[in-house]
């Protein structure tokens, strides 16, 4: 599709290097969804429209086509680890459909759906896995015998097709919203009395994928008390250990990460909140994001960033100038950590914008969480590379598909040969007690 110059929408607030900001936005009612290690932004401007990919860096709108939520469609554009596929929805042969981008071919691919169509839809895409291979979203379920409307959650891949992944009662609803790296671990919701709780489908061996369990506050407790059941799940690392979700009334409404290792962990609340959301986390499941309604009826809302070694913390403290901009949600963040993306209301209440932070680069970040002095260059690098790291702490560079390439405890001046490395782009992340950075690197 041909890219869209949008330099009058475009605003440059912080400046780190000639070309590059630290907090970009667009004064407009885009809605991010997706972000790349590179910083692209997938979303939609308008209900009902096509989706585009947004290049702040470069002030250019992409259209690339497909069927963006609104006017009777569902689904959300979602990238994959590399950025070079996409989840979402399109219009197939009976309606809109689940399902995929090719930004090599700049083409959309309609996987169908369990065989109903209401309202001139089969369904809808929310996600896709971070190798590509898996796509994960809803479709109409089978309404005959008297069965009320419902949807179930489904998953694609080349190689089964579309997969129904059921429902745990007969006319109730289910929805996959995200999925790990290698399209093994599924999570979304279940509806049974209303409220949407916590639903993960794992892959069956023999095909397809288990039916859903939910995830328990106590696990020794009645799987079947609402009071027990975490809320809807919303996001997954890639190796899908970790995964964090909405809060409701069984945790006092706190957004929540878990791990089969440390069961649920409530991330808190910040002051003058209500319910909390998790929009997203890094590939390594480290850094959390999303957002907390206000205390009384939703607005305002609330940006929060959350790591184990500081806590939740309020985004609009990381933008010392907002020159009026002021941060309501963060709606997902970069594999590797570095960029997160959302939107906000200007200083007169009214005006909408979409943006893009530089977590890596942003004037005061590293004092906040101890990063002071980590360093590491040159970058990009052909053969060596030095860390700078004033304490102990451990390195660990991952590929963009998830894949780690190496581990060590560092301290000092390092000088690490990552001449064997193929050149591609590269995260790296370095913890230190009190202390998590998280960078790019470009191998040549």
């Amino acid at each position: 599709m041909r890219p869209i110059t949008t330099l009058a929408l475009v605003t440059t607030l912080f400046t780190s290097a000639p070309t590059f900001g630290q907090f970009l936005v667009r004064e407009d009612y885009f809605t991010p969804t997706g972000l790349t290690n590179d910083g692209l932004i997938a979303g939609y401007l308008d209900q009902g429209g096509s989706f585009m990919i947004w290049d702040p860096d470069n002030s250019t709108t992409e259209d690339i086509g497909g069927l963006a939520p609104g006017n009777g469609v569902g689904g959300q554009v979602y990238f994959s680890n590399d950025g070079q596929r996409l989840a979402g929805t399109s219009a197939g042969p009976e309606g809109a459909e689940l399902s995929s981008y090719d930004r090599g071919t700049g083409e959309w691919t309609a996987h169908g759906g369990l065989g109903s169509v209401i309202d001139g839809t089969v369904g809808g895409g929310w996600s896709i896995s971070g190798d590509g291979g898996t796509v994960v979203g809803l479709s109409w379920g089978d309404t005959t015998e008297n069965i009320p409307v419902h949807a179930h959650a489904v998953a694609y891949n080349a190689e089964e097709g579309i997969m129904d992944l059921g429902t745990l009662y007969a006319g109730r609803s289910t929805r996959a919203n995200a999925v790990s790296g290698d399209g093994s671990v599924v999570v979304g919701w279940q509806d049974f009395n209303g409220p949407w709780k916590a639903a993960v489908w794992r892959k069956n061996p023999g095909g397809s994928y288990f039916p859903n369990n939910y995830i328990l506050i106590d696990p020794k407790g009645d799987p079947n008390d609402e009071f027990n059941q975490l809320g809807e799940c919303s996001a997954i690392s890639y190796d899908g250990t970790w995964i964090g979700g909405y809060g409701d009334y069984a945790n006092d409404d706190e957004p929540w990460i878990w791990s089969e290792a440390t069961g649920v962990v409530n991330l808190g609340s910040l002051p003058l909140t209500g319910r909390g959301f998790v929009s997203g986390m890094s590939s390594d499941g480290s850094i959390v994001v999303g957002w907390f309604d206000g205390e009384l009826f939703g607005d305002p809302r609330t940006p929060f960033i959350w790591t184990a070694e500081d806590g939740l913390q309020d985004v609009n403290t990381f933008v010392p100038d907002p020159a009026g901009h002021h941060i309501y949600t963060v709606n997902t963040i970069s594999p590797d950590g570095r960029y997160i993306t959302g939107y906000g209301v200007g200083e007169d209440g009214f005006s909408p914008f979409a943006y893009r932070l530089d977590l890596d680069f942003v004037g005061g970040l590293d004092e906040r969480n101890g990063t002071q002095g980590i360093n590491a260059y040159p970058n990009p690098v052909l053969d060596a590379i030095t860390f700078t790291c004033p304490t102990t702490a451990e390195l660990t560079i991952c590929s963009m598909d998830g894949a780690e390439v190496y581990r060590s405890r560092v301290n000092g001046n390092v000088s690490l040969d990552l001449s064997y490395l193929a050149t591609g782009v590269y995260s790296m992340v370095l913890r230190s007690e009190g202390a998590l950075r998280t960078q790019k690197i470009i191998k040549r």
